[in-house]
Formats: structure tokens, sequence, C-alpha cells
């Protein structure tokens, strides 16, 4: 897998100004800051990693305490480890300093052992993708709601059979180890009264990222994907949210970069990567309850259809359904812990941990 060292100083120089400790900006002592720790066990049992355990580390504070109109910033660590030899170690943050910016950046190291099971083949097709991953994300607010900005990637994917079939399938979806790098506009809309656990609102994306060969891509292409999320709280502890994504790409998208099942919350229940198309479009629905101060139970359903153009039929829509449990961390900020757990078709389930929702 091809390495650039300057490329990864600038990465983590960039990560180290922006969570920089406020006395090296000169700004107030961190105490003024409203400042608040919440930590949390990790589970994994789901189709994309195996089943194994970690943590999750997260910070919370208000970078303009004085304006209620600014919700809370966070920084997260998380670190995953499971049977299968998967991980992820991943640290991220969500930066509100005023009503007018926001920030949200990542960096991520990744390892998935894949286990597919694919009709062409005699065998599960096993291999091993790594991933080295940095995201950087700047809007600013234009009118009431709307933001308007742009998003950068990096990427540093590298692939390895771990069996024939494996191999056999890595060939037969053109999987190359690719150093990139994507830039494009985005468009966001937010009306949303909490943004960890809203009761009303919507919250709409939209991005048009460009992969230009000038950045390390083999061709040159580009992917339009957008949400949106809305919430509503018909009576006191009850919230119906639901959500709509689309993800759309053109035909000589390299195999990393397609559309797929299982990745982010579009939708739980499906390995990431066993079903790939150009585009993919979702639904779905949670009804959200809050039985008790400190304790919430949802169940969600979905539906989507992964396809290629020209290439629509039965077999290209997908369903999807579960329950799930939420535990209360943060009162004041509205931050929970989950655990949902989803059935796809054809026996695909999957089991997800972690803080904040899913959408």
């Amino acid at each position: 897998m091809r390495r650039s060292p300057s490329l990864m100083r600038f990465i983590f120089g960039l990560v180290i100004i922006i969570v920089a400790p406020a006395d090296l900006r000169g700004e107030e002592p961190v105490g003024t800051y409203n400042f608040e720790f919440v930590a949390a066990p990790m589970v994994v049992s789901n189709p994309n990693f195996g089943n194994g355990g970690g943590a999750t580390l997260m910070g919370l504070f208000d970078l303009a305490p004085k304006d209620e109109n600014v919700q809370s910033s966070s920084l997260g660590l998380t670190g995953l480890y499971t049977d299968r030899g998967s991980h992820l170690l991943a640290l991220g943050g969500n930066l509100l300093p005023n009503d007018r910016w926001r920030i949200k950046t990542a960096v991520a190291d990744i390892g998935v052992k894949s286990e597919l099971n694919v009709d062409e083949l005699p065998e599960r097709a096993d291999f091993t993708t790594t991933v080295r991953a940095f995201h950087l994300n700047v809007l600013h607010r234009f009118g009431e709601h709307f933001f308007v900005g742009m998003r950068g990637v990096v990427k540093d994917i590298g692939y390895s059979p771990d069996n024939e079939s494996g191999n056999q399938y890595l060939e037969a979806v053109n999987a190359t180890d690719n150093l990139s790098a994507s830039l494009g506009p985005v468009f966001s809309y937010d009306t949303r009264d909490n943004r960890f656990f809203p009761y009303e609102g919507v919250y709409a994306e939209a991005a048009l990222m460009t992969n230009p060969t000038q950045l390390g891509n083999d061709e040159s292409y580009g992917v339009l994907d957008g949400f949106i999320n809305g919430y509503n709280q018909y009576r006191p502890g009850h919230v119906i949210a639901w959500r709509a994504y689309g993800r759309f790409t053109p035909s000589d998208t390299p195999y990393s970069d397609l559309s797929t099942l299982g990745r982010k919350a579009d939708l739980r229940g499906y390995i990431a990567g066993e079903n790939i198309a150009q585009h993919l479009i979702s639904t779905q629905v949670e009804y959200r309850w809050q039985w008790r101060p400190k304790w919430a139970v949802v169940g969600f359903v979905g539906e989507a259809v992964l396809f290629d153009p020209g290439d629509l039929s039965r077999d290209s829509f997908y369903s999807s359904a579960g329950t799930g449990l939420r535990y209360l961390l943060s009162e004041e900020r509205r931050l929970n812990f989950r655990v949902d757990y989803a059935v796809g078709e054809d026996y695909s389930d999957g089991l997800y941990v972690g803080i904040s929702e899913a959408f």
C-alpha cells in the first residue's frame, strides 16, 4: 500500500491544531467551557466487524457558553477489536465555536476482516481491508438555518485476500490499493432543537464530492449524496424520527467508493461491501419512547433500493427492522448510550453499540 509521509504529517499537524488546549491558543481557561466527560463500553457483534469490544471516550464542552443558540461541541476517541482481527481506532471532533461556523473532523485507522458469501464463488470470500482516513468538513451559516461549506477526505485503502475465493472476488470487482483524496461543496439545513437527541426539527445535507486524478485517483469521477432527517415529538417522551438517504456514483467509480448497504445507518442489519451498486436510495422510520427519565426504547424499519442504471429488479430491494435500548449519559446535552439489534434479509443481522443516535 502506498504511503505519503508528508501528507500524514500534515494531517496530524492539523488535528493537533484543532484539538490544542485553549491556553495554547490564547483563549479562556477550559474551566469556563462547561466541560463534561462521558465513557461507555463498546460491544461489537455485527456483520461488518465480527464479535468483540472496546470503549468510547467523549468530552463535551461549550465553545460559546454565553450564547444559548450555540450547541455543545464534542471530541471523542473510539477503539474496537474483534475475534476476526478487525479493529477500529478513531478520533473525531464536532466543533461549534459560534453560531456561524461548524467544523467536523476525524482521523481513523481501520482494519476489516471481511467474510462475504458470493453466489458465483465455491466458498466464502475472505479478505482484509485496511483504511487510514482523514475527514474535514467546514460549514458557514447563511441566513437562519442554512449552511454552506467544503468537505475534504484523504483515504489510504489497501486490500489483501485471505483465501482463494477472496482473491477471485477482489479481482472480479477490481479492488486495488489506492491513496487518494476528494474535495467538494456541502450544503446543509438544520432546525433541530438538539443535535444529539432531537425532539423537533429537520436536518438535511447534500454534498458533491469530486475525485480528480490530480489527487491520486486512477480515474476522475464524482459522488453525489445527501440525506434529510425529520423529528416530531407528538407527545412528551414520544418521538417519531425518519430519514431518507441517496447516494449516486458514475459507472467508472472504483470498488472502494461504490454505494453499499450497511454503511453508517443505511441500512442496519447488512454487511457493508456484500451488496454493492452505483446507486442507493433508502428510507427509515424510528419510534423513540423515553419511558423512564434515563431510559428509552426504540423500534425501527427501513427499506432500500440498491441498483445500477438499467438493472432495477425485485432483487434490488432490501428491508430491515430492529429494536434498541437507550441510556441517558448526559441529561443537559441529551446524549445517549445506545444498543440496537437489526435484522435484514437472507439471515443477515447485526448488533450496534455506540454513543448518540444512528441518525
